[in-house]
């Protein structure tokens, strides 16, 4: 390829109005082994030539045929053996536009486009706008921006790109065995669906290969979901641009755009070998592949790449968990509490008085994937919040035993791991779905004091167990287990279409807290259920209402959030002297930092401290990706 800088020119090549091509501004080798993604005993490459007689895209399809036949004889004419070791072919021509030719067992391809792009630079939008002018096919000048997208991959970490050899090799292995007729997506597709995979699921050096293996056979199964693309290069800005992009949004799945040229799907082809044989890959993998470990949590499609007309069918599609998984964990779940109950301190003055599965999982707004929960265990032994602490090494060893019993003598449908902790004062497990390896919750096992006793549906509790609790508290939520009950009766019983508002915003939570931090951490997680549920009940309490105009809500609120100043009454209210005395001095609080009852009893107010130093930024980024978007549907 360094040679190919001694092509004579210029090249002529007569008959075409304008004369010679006599100027070749530069050469770039693109395709796999340009983007260092080349795997061994056959790749594939491109090699780019730069002529000053294109003047626009369109020139290159009226003079590309003449110029190709002048290079092919200019080429067989100038390599005479000129290096030995390699023998240089012309197989049968398969790819209009281009010159196929083979050294040894490496095919390159020349191509011949249009314009010089600054290396490291993003391109000038009307470099795209007039791409878009055009008229050309999707794809059809990919290889103009060949330069871009070999960038784009030769950036990313070693081990990233050795990821990339390993599906490319799989997706070889597949490609041999594909249908007659059937034409399987390009294995660049597969280059790209893998840096998305680390991308959103991992963006680290270090992780394990397995799992970033088994996350692009999931999203290769999940095709026809994908919706991927990137900004890089390009973006909403221009109008133009702007109008095309959300127009590939509107076109039906799979689509995986190609990062230097936003006309290229390179997500079309036939899938379904490819998912076949990704669901296939771990049932039948060999002692020598062990895909066992879930893959990266992540969506075949991005929360701000998605309009705000498809927010119903992105909640149902990518956040609700799946069903029969949580019907196999309230299974277990009661197994557990039963056992608990009747086995827990048998020999002992200390009864357990009742079992309460608290978290997302009990309140009816888990995520998909993995997921927490709290395991409350109501003990005999504390007659007051502040004994809690009291023998809580023995009471902790106790239940891991009678757990460990449990999972012996039990029969469970889905896989039940006690965690092994060096700390004796904590507990936890985790259910796992046999089938669905990246479905899981993992619970924490935690003692309490029965401050509220037994609950009465519909009536508050004593507010003697509130002046206690404000008695006796020193961190706000330190007895928080105590009112579990409360807090997940509080959300479970609000309309199903509030928690589905309820998982999107934990969805758009959680993005946050991928984004670079600034100092501090962000504000609780329960936090913003309690701010989904305080705006739609200020909005009517419709259970109809616009998805993204709830979403849209949540989110304006968070950034008003010195305004913030949020409670109920319906578990607590100023009857009681010490209760009205604690409110008041809350509510005069700063709105910087937002009164907060001690321990959440009910939903008090939130969030407990102001968002930390950058979140603002992150919260501005995932709007402004918003707002664009929105125009394709409602508004967020």
């Amino acid at each position: 390829f360094a040679d190919c800088a001694s092509l004579p020119h210029p090249l002529v090549t007569p008959g075409l109005p304008e004369g010679p091509c006599s100027e070749m501004f530069f050469s770039l080798q693109g395709g796999s082994f340009g983007r260092g993604t080349d795997l061994r005993g056959g790749c594939d490459a491109e090699l780019v030539i730069f002529l000053n007689c294109f003047k626009d895209y369109k020139d290159q399809g009226a003079r590309r045929g003449q110029i190709l036949e002048e290079i092919r004889a200019q080429l067989e004419s100038w390599w005479q053996d000129r290096v030995p070791s390699l023998s240089l072919k012309f197989p049968e021509q398969s790819t209009p536009g281009a010159l196929q030719l083979q050294l040894a067992t490496v095919r390159s391809e020349l191509l011949t486009p249009t314009g010089q792009l600054r290396a490291g630079a993003k391109p000038e939008p009307g470099v795209y706008s007039s791409l878009l002018d055009s008229g050309s096919r999707g794809g059809e000048h990919a290889a103009c921006f060949a330069e871009l997208r070999r960038n784009f991959v030769n950036t990313r970490p070693t081990k990233l790109k050795n990821l990339i050899l390993l599906v490319k090799h799989w997706y070889r292995q597949n490609k041999g065995a594909q249908r007659a007729g059937a034409s399987l997506p390009p294995a660049y597709a597969l280059e790209l669906l893998t840096i998305f995979a680390w991308e959103q699921g991992c963006g680290e050096d270090r992780f394990s290969m397995a799992q970033g293996l088994r996350t692009v056979l999931g999203l290769a199964q999940q095709h026809r979901q994908l919706c991927v693309y990137w900004t890089v290069n390009y973006s909403f800005e221009d109008p133009a641009l702007r109008t095309h992009l959300l127009g590939q949004l509107r076109n039906p799945r799979p689509l995986v755009l190609d990062p230097a040229d936003p006309t290229w799907n390179v997500g079309q082809g036939s899938w379904e070998l490819l998912a076949q044989e990704a669901g296939g890959a771990w049932r039948s993998r060999g002692p020598h592949l062990e895909l066992a470990l879930p893959g990266f949590s992540l969506q075949p499609a991005l929360l701000c790449q998605t309009p705000a007309s498809d927010l119903d069918k992105f909640i149902t599609e990518f956040l609700q968990p799946n069903r029969h998984f949580l019907e196999q964990v309230n299974k277990a779940v009661d197994t557990i509490c039963s056992f608990l109950r009747d086995n827990c301190f048998r020999n002992s003055p200390i009864k357990v008085l009742k079992v309460v599965k608290g978290g997302s999982s009990a309140k009816g707004t888990a995520l998909r994937g993995r997921s927490d929960a709290d395991l409350v265990v109501f003990l005999s032994c504390f007659s007051q919040f502040t004994e809690q602490g009291n023998m809580r090494a023995e009471i902790i060893s106790e239940i891991r035993a009678q757990l460990e019993a449990c999972q012996q003598e039990r029969e469970f449908e889905v896989k039940f791991e006690i965690s092994k902790w060096e700390n004796p004062r904590v507990l936890s497990f985790s259910l796992t779905s046999q089938t669905m390896l990246d479905q899981s919750v993992d619970f924490d096992v935690l003692p309490a004091f029965d401050a509220l006793g037994q609950l009465v549906l519909d009536s508050r509790p004593s507010p003697q167990v509130y002046v206690d609790l404000i008695h006796s508290y020193s961190n706000a939520g330190e007895y928080s287990p105590c009112f579990t009950e409360l807090q997940r009766n509080f959300i479970s019983s609000r309309p199903t279409k509030l928690k589905s508002l309820i998982r999107l915003v934990k969805h758009w939570y959680q993005q946050c807290n991928k984004m670079p931090k600034g100092r501090g951490s962000l504000p609780p997680q329960h936090g913003l259920e309690l701010l989904t549920v305080y705006a739609w009940e200020q909005g009517g309490c419709d259970c109809q209402f616009s998805m993204a105009e709830g979403f849209r809500t949540v989110l304006e609120l968070v950034r008003q959030y010195r305004q913030l100043c949020v409670y109920w009454t319906v578990n607590y209210d100023n009857e009681n002297e010490t209760v009205r005395d604690f409110l008041k001095l809350q509510l005069q609080k700063p709105r910087s930092r937002p009164p907060s009852m001690p321990g959440f009893p009910a939903p008090g107010s939130l969030p407990p401290s102001p968002p930390p130093k950058g979140m603002e930024q992150r919260q501005e980024s995932l709007l402004s990706r918003a707002e664009l978007l929105s125009n394709s549907g409602a508004q967020y």
